[in-house]
């Protein structure tokens, strides 16, 4: 029952359309981190530069990033003033591991 409860807590933060941008966005990478050398953040995404991507509030995307954390999607590693995302793959297993019980019913 626990782990539903996980799962429930999971489908609610991607209820979002902008939640399921940021995880695209912090899964495919790419975006130009300002704040790195050369123009990226070793391949992290800063919360920064989602909000300029996303033509959304910094404080709007904190807000979603914080829910994508707590339901365990995201990992988020804290810089000075920045917080820089890369996507937790074990959660994203125990969903498919979730949905493949489902399917092959």
């Amino acid at each position: 029952m626990k782990k539903l409860s996980g799962l429930a807590y999971l489908f609610k933060a991607f209820s979002d359309k902008n939640r399921l941008k940021i995880i695209q966005l912090v899964y495919k990478g790419g975006l130009k981190c300002s704040l790195g050398k050369n123009g990226k953040c070793e391949d992290r995404t800063c919360i920064k530069d989602l909000a300029k991507h996303l033509k959304i509030g910094l404080p709007t995307v904190s807000h979603h990033v914080k829910e994508l954390a707590n339901a365990g999607l995201l990992k988020t590693e804290k810089q000075g003033r920045w917080s820089f995302l890369q996507i937790n793959p074990n959660r994203f297993r125990e969903l498919n591991d979730f949905l493949q019980l489902i399917i092959k019913k």
